[in-house]
């Protein structure tokens, strides 16, 4: 683990302490609001929230996990377990919070209502919330990211630790270029020869034989390769934008699961390169001895070849070798459109640049519409801004937005 120094207030003693992080447990009431300032909520549970709070000795940004382990909301034995299962986690922590792929551990304090956990701040929020504002992420970025969260899983499995709860909401942006994995609480050690029956995790995420273990009473378990599994589901969903096994019925998605039924659709995949593709789809594979380890995955082409990224097409126009394999077919319409696109842009440019006319500000006021290209630009802003209001259907078009209608009479009863 990365060391630091933490001080800690104990009840038999006033005097402060030197401790490492493997001993970072504090048992007094105040001993979280000694050290750190507890700032806006990040987020919130059914038994904890998440706040941003400041270290008072450095002034350094963290965030702090509040779990509330009082018989006030829940019972005794819900409280117990609670405190159990957070406890397991920071002891998980405590393990491979050292390595920088996962969320590193800053501090822990322990009250008989109170649990604080303090981790590294991650700014930018959750994975799935950087996929949401781009749909999908590119080659480059997917492979610096699937680096990252390969080597951490790599080494969780080197610890024998099973992180069981690996998806888009659990990986943490620290900055634009550095991700971490986080939220331990289903992650659990195990024993040498050691499997799991347990159904812990998130549907869409669930590896085939967490599932089979749930139906068949002789199932052997599962063990560390479900996380490799939720790896290739995290892959193809930011290259795709969208989860590889999805289905309105649940009943129908853990099908598709238990039989590793997933598909590259052509016109979402065919600008992603073979390796890509080849790296997930030996990643969701259901026979366990056949799926490809994070360790091994590390050296996989994908994320080892540096070559030239295939050239995305435009959304419009294509690319200059479509415009010649249409003219080897003989496509002479749409060759047709393609010199009408390039005469207006000609001609646009001429008229734009070169016989540019200046209108000044009470010209304009008076005679808005005296310039047709102005009066273009009014047009398209104006569409831009109310164009949400026109039902693109067939029965509707942009000239309704423009149009001029008497209003209907009203008829009196």
């Amino acid at each position: 683990m990365r060391e630091r120094s933490s001080k800690s207030v104990s009840y038999d003693s006033d005097e402060d302490n030197d401790l490492s992080r493997d001993n970072i447990i504090v048992e007094h009431e105040n001993g979280f609001n000694c050290y750190y300032e507890a700032l806006d909520i990040l987020g919130t549970g059914l038994a904890s929230t998440v706040r941003k709070c400041i270290e008072k000795s450095s002034g350094i940004e963290y965030a702090v996990k509040i779990v509330d382990i009082s018989t006030e909301k829940q019972t005794a034995y819900e409280a117990a377990r609670l405190k159990e299962e957070t406890l397991s986690e920071i002891e998980i922590l405590k393990l491979c919070s050292d390595h920088e792929s996962i969320i590193e551990m800053h501090d822990f304090f322990e009250t008989p209502t109170f649990l604080f956990a303090v981790f590294e701040l991650a700014p930018q929020g959750e994975l799935f919330d950087l996929l949401n504002k781009s749909v999908r992420l590119s080659e480059k970025k997917v492979r610096n990211i699937m680096t990252q969260l390969f080597d951490g899983v790599a080494y969780l499995h080197t610890l024998n630790i099973v992180h069981r709860d690996l998806k888009l909401e659990n990986i943490l942006c620290i900055n634009d270029t550095r991700v971490v994995i986080s939220d331990f609480g289903f992650a659990k050690q195990l024993k040498k020869g050691e499997t799991l029956r347990d159904l812990f995790g998130t549907p869409g995420y669930l590896a085939p034989e967490t599932l089979k273990c749930q139906m068949y009473e002789n199932h052997p378990g599962y063990g560390l390769e479900v996380d490799d599994w939720a790896l290739g589901v995290i892959m193809y969903t930011m290259l795709a934008g969208h989860a590889p096994f999805y289905h309105r019925k649940q009943l129908m998605m853990m099908r598709m699961i238990q039989e590793g039924k997933f598909e590259f659709l052509k016109d979402q995949w065919e600008n992603v390169s073979s390796h890509a593709k080849d790296l997930i789809s030996k990643l969701l594979v259901v026979d366990i001895s056949s799926r490809l380890t994070s360790q091994k995955a590390l050296e996989h082409p994908f994320m080892t070849f540096e070559g030239t990224l295939k050239r995305r097409k435009s959304l419009r126009y294509g690319t200059i070798e479509e415009v010649i394999l249409i003219k080897k077919k003989k496509d002479l319409k749409q060759l047709f459109k393609v010199a009408i696109l390039a005469a207006k842009f000609l001609h646009r440019i001429r008229n734009g640049y070169l016989f540019r006319k200046s209108y000044t500000k009470e010209e304009l006021r008076k005679r808005p519409y005296r310039s047709k290209e102005i009066w273009h630009e009014a047009e398209a802003v104006s569409f831009a801004i109310y164009g949400h209001w026109v039902n693109r259907g067939f029965f509707y078009s942009r000239d309704m937005l423009f149009a001029n209608k008497p209003k209907p009479k009203m008829v009196r009863a």
